[in-house]
């Protein structure tokens, strides 16, 4: 009687990166029709297109997968170092296939160089072409060893990370030193959250001119702002014509022509909304995490080490408010997170959103956005809400209001700094005076029209609301916000002028 065997098992596994890896799934689905009768081939295949020939799963549970790779005769991969790092924990040399930023496979070649490196070290089998890799899968159906790691005796998982980690540190002695270094090092940030119209751009600016402190407005919106719609930077030259921003883009992708514009900002517009908080917060619970919300993280990390060392700033302030993106920064390996609540008369706010403001980063023709008193008056309440759920996420945060920051900018300032452990020299706070502020030139990329301003610059209280804003409105707006009037100690019905 004849006996069946199980046939071997052949796995690709694409990780959870938004770009289709349509080519190493064509590869592989092709070699599994070629070879049905000699391997049972097992697919990952993320957002790529499904295989034809071979089993597929768009993700697999992470159990599943790991067990999948240690009964595997050859795991394939593309050059992602946490996908390279869980094929050799258990117990593989895996078949790498890196992916390209030319095809559409990613945002810039990091994979294809840091698989050469691994490559060239012999931790992985580096598969350039089809042909190549059907090389390298008869190696490993024929028992070439090359293919196996001998954990007989060790922890795997610490075996194997303590490997990969002195490879790593290998690589970058040879001549990517200061990338390693980039990567390691904390970047302290403050991101002022809450509702737009309450003095954040006035308060990001009036930190930034202290010494050690880079102002860069609302780093949310730099890739529409900046990148798509080329608009002023806060030093009054266009973005892609600052000499800064060009060398920031530089250290963190390699140049911002290395990044798929449209796409990136269509992503942050995708994870980084009002309506994304839940999703942000239970990016990371999933066995394979949010493959959006993971990306767009990693984005913004190397954005913000790359400023960090380009402008050697002890503290970056990001006055993007928006809760979503204070959360999001709480993904980043590396980032300090400070969360900055600010909050203004919620009557002053509303006021402010009605008014007809030309945009001084355009032609001209351009306007901000306006919203009507009820439509202000929930957001108000919304966002707020919602930075207060940031301020529970075991964040090292502070509340501020508008109206003391104007009373007393210099002090304010400092305690802000002391409490994001910035140490104030004597003379670091000069520029502020008699109410007046001598604001220099900064690098922000979104704001209201002061973040172009430079030279003496009055900081006092904007209370025209109390003599504009119309009896009825009024009080529907003290309606509608008067659990948070009564929270952030504003008179429920005020006094108006």
């Amino acid at each position: 009687m004849a006996t069946s065997f199980p046939l071997p098992l052949v796995m690709l596994v694409v990780g959870t990166d938004h770009h289709p890896f349509d080519r190493a799934v064509a590869w592989v689905d092709d070699w599994a029709n070629a070879n049905a009768h000699r391997a049972r081939v097992v697919i990952q295949y993320g957002t790529s297109r499904p295989p034809v020939h071979a089993e597929g799963h768009d993700l697999l549970p992470v159990a599943e997968l790991e067990a999948m790779m240690a009964e595997a005769v050859a795991v394939i991969c593309h050059g992602g170092p946490g996908t390279i790092m869980g094929a050799r924990e258990s117990g593989v040399v895996p078949i790498c296939i890196p992916r390209q930023s030319g095809l559409g496979e990613h945002v810039d070649d990091h994979q294809v160089r840091f698989a050469t490196r691994v490559a060239q070290a012999g931790q992985v089998h580096l598969a350039s072409t089809a042909d190549e890799l059907t090389s390298l899968l008869e190696r490993a159906l024929g028992g070439d060893e090359g293919f196996r790691l001998d954990l007989a005796g060790h922890d795997p998982a610490a075996a194997a990370t303590e490997r990969f980690g002195r490879l790593v540190d290998r690589l970058f002695e040879r001549g990517a030193g200061s990338t390693q270094a980039s990567a390691a090092r904390t970047v302290r940030v403050i991101s002022i959250t809450g509702w737009g119209r309450s003095g954040s751009t006035l308060l990001d600016r009036l930190l930034g001119q202290v010494p050690g402190v880079c102002s860069i407005g609302e780093l949310r919106e730099l890739w529409q702002r900046g990148l798509v719609e080329d608009r002023l930077c806060g030093c009054g030259e266009r973005f892609h014509d600052c000499e800064l921003w060009r060398r920031i883009g530089e250290r963190a992708f390699g140049g911002w022509d290395r990044l798929d514009a449209a796409e990136v900002a269509a992503l942050r517009a995708r994870v980084d909304r009002a309506g994304s908080i839940p999703r942000v917060l239970t990016a990371r619970a999933a066995p394979v995490g949010d493959h959006d919300v993971m990306r767009y993280a990693e984005l913004l990390g190397q954005l913000y080490r790359a400023i960090a060392d380009v402008t050697g700033a002890r503290v970056i302030v990001d006055s993007s408010k928006l809760p979503t993106h204070s959360l999001l920064l709480r993904q980043i390996p590396g980032v300090d997170l400070r969360v900055l609540h600010l909050v203004r008369d919620p009557r002053g706010v509303v006021f402010s959103w009605q008014k007809e403001i030309v945009r001084a980063d355009g032609d001209g023709r351009d306007h901000l956005p306006r919203y009507g008193v009820a439509a202000a008056s929930i957001r108000y309440l919304l966002y707020n809400a919602a930075a207060h759920v940031v301020r529970t996420r075991r964040v090292p945060s502070r509340f501020l209001r508008y109206e003391d920051l104007v009373a007393r900018p210099a002090q304010i300032v400092a305690d802000v700094l002391r409490w994001a452990e910035v140490d104030v020299a004597e003379g670091d706070l000069a520029f502020m005076h008699d109410g007046v502020a001598d604001l220099g030139v900064d690098h922000t990329v979104d704001g209201n029209p002061m973040r172009l301003l430079q030279g003496p610059v009055e900081v006092t209280v904007d209370d025209e609301w109390r003599r504009s804003l119309r009896p009825r409105q009024w009080a529907v707006v003290s309606a509608i916000t008067a659990p948070l009037i009564a929270m952030y100690g504003y008179a429920l019905w005020g006094e108006r002028s």
